[in-house]
């Protein structure tokens, strides 16, 4: 109700509806005035909540158990401050900020891509007390994840239905943009391949954390939601407090690494003091919030969760932040996967989530692999959604293919773009080269949404005998469109596109 009251008594539809952009409609939106009786609810709700706030979305769309809208829309994070009038007004900023995040054009593009209408979304706010402490001017929690009920890449003897989890020092967003976290399923917590060597602990842990800057004035009018986010090197975390919690020690001089923080090294986040020796029970806790949750909700499960153990002598907190539904495994294919000859295979893989049989598809959009360069993914990024555009307008789906990680917020591991980039998508393929090997997307918002769409998922790895990946059949093709890091290719019939989620294959022939 206060969402349409507020669009509707400063006259907002019309410009927010329109193809205005994003920093227009944000402005315009600064500019409006939440109505009066809120003002005294919102002092009411400062004489109880004295830590940082973190101003959310609730939107009718982000509840539907079909398609949740993970990470559309912002979330705005605000210092708590003794002057009550300076905190509304950060308060009011960001409120309005959400609200006007609902019609930013990547807003729009998903809610296009899955037909909705976007006149017909309404925007409730939740205000959520941030877990963890303040230190040297931050403020952030030992450690934030993503626990996922259903576990898509399940390695050694770990099984599907027993869950994942990726977890960081600090903020959560270091999870939810994809970026280079711990991965760990919750009934093996001991057991991590991220860990498995100390080359492994070393070049694929934790490089950087984020944590809220407690200064006021560093929350400025943005589109971007982490404008007052720090993002901090590990090896610059050494003086604060919670790095005991979550890090072990690299010894030059022994060439070793020990699992105790106070050593003299190179600190690296394992979190073995809580995974390894159980200092705090966070594996028991998310194997049991996952089958709770997966029980009241009848289906897979996703769980955003925090904590902080550096309360001194009071007991250590486990936040629940989030809750919500998640695709379920692929349909089933009935595909005898012995009697599959994979050897004349387009793509093969053998870790694949999916919807069965995909199937229309004639076009891939792939990157060049004598040209792929790390250093020039945005370019390539923006290469993508022009394509996607022109594929929207023709109303053609297609194949994409590339290295790396799709979709992720650190260039350097992969092509950095939107969900609404690539809309157009029916199947996605993350490769590896020799020369670089990235961590799949599971558990990231990009990766949440793209499963819920139904969008057909491979990863191969072909240096390493992992699938196939028959680039130069692509190459001898003729290109509808190409640039010197992407080509387009069509074929003349669709392509047999077959993903068995339940037995992790995949094939495209």
């Amino acid at each position: 109700d206060i969402f349409d009251e507020f669009m509707d008594s400063n006259s907002l539809y019309q410009l927010a509806l329109s193809d205005a952009s994003d920093d227009a409609i944000l402005k315009a939106f600064l500019r409006a005035k939440l109505p009066d009786r809120l003002i005294e609810d919102f002092f009411a709700f400062f004489q109880v909540v004295k830590s940082p706030i973190a101003i959310r979305s609730s939107s009718l769309l982000e509840d539907s158990h079909y398609q949740p809208f993970a990470g559309i829309y912002s979330t705005y994070m605000i210092p708590h401050t003794e002057n009550e009038d300076q905190e509304l007004r950060l308060l009011s900023k960001a409120i309005k900020s959400v609200y006007a995040s609902v019609y930013f054009a990547s807003s729009r593009a998903y809610i296009t891509a899955t037909a909705n209408v976007i006149s017909e979304e309404k925007m409730a706010i939740v205000l959520q007390e941030i877990c963890g402490s303040e230190d040297g001017g931050y403020f952030f929690p030992t450690l934030s994840g993503v626990a996922r009920s259903l576990n898509f890449y399940p390695i050694g003897y770990e099984r599907a239905e027993e869950g994942i989890a990726k977890v960081a020092f600090g903020l959560g967003k270091a999870v939810v943009d994809g970026e280079q976290v711990l991965r760990f399923s919750p009934k093996y917590p001991q057991h991590i391949l991220q860990t498995s060597t100390v080359e492994l602990t070393m070049r694929e842990t934790q490089q950087t954390m984020y944590a809220l800057n407690l200064q006021p004035d560093k929350f400025k009018t943005s589109i971007d939601d982490a404008v007052n986010l720090e993002k901090i090197n590990i090896a610059d975390c050494t003086h604060f407090r919670n790095l005991k919690h979550v890090a072990s020690t690299w010894d030059m001089q022994s060439m070793r690494l020990t699992d105790s923080p106070l050593a003299e090294g190179i600190k690296v986040i394992t979190f073995a003091r809580i995974l390894k020796y159980d200092t705090f029970p966070l594996a028991d806790i998310l194997c049991r919030l996952l089958e709770i949750g997966q029980q009241e909700m009848k289906t897979c499960v996703e769980i955003e969760f925090a904590a902080n153990l550096d309360r001194g002598r009071r007991l250590s907190i486990f936040n629940v932040l989030q809750i919500r539904p998640i695709a379920a495994a692929a349909a089933e294919t009935n595909k005898d996967w012995t009697a599959v000859d994979s050897s004349k295979a387009l793509i093969y893989s053998q870790s694949a989530l999916g919807t069965g049989y995909v199937e229309g598809i004639t076009d891939v959009v792939y990157l060049r692999r004598e040209n792929f360069n790390p250093a020039k993914t945005q370019i390539m990024a923006e290469e993508v959604t022009r394509l996607n555009s022109q594929m929207r307008k023709d109303g053609r789906g297609y194949m994409l293919v590339g290295f790396g990680r799709w979709g992720s917020s650190n260039p350097w591991l992969g092509v950095p773009i939107k969900w609404s980039d690539i809309s157009e998508v029916k199947v996605i393929v993350e490769c590896g080269l020799d020369s670089f090997r990235i961590e799949p997307s599971q558990g990231t918002h990009f990766f949440q949404n793209m499963t819920s769409f139904g969008v057909g998922y491979m990863t191969v790895n072909p240096y390493a005998g992992d699938g196939i990946l028959d680039f130069d059949r692509l190459d001898a093709m003729p290109a509808i469109f190409e640039t010197e890091y992407i080509r387009h290719v069509r074929f003349d019939s669709p392509l047999d596109i077959c993903i068995d989620g339940a037995k992790n294959r995949g094939i495209v022939e």
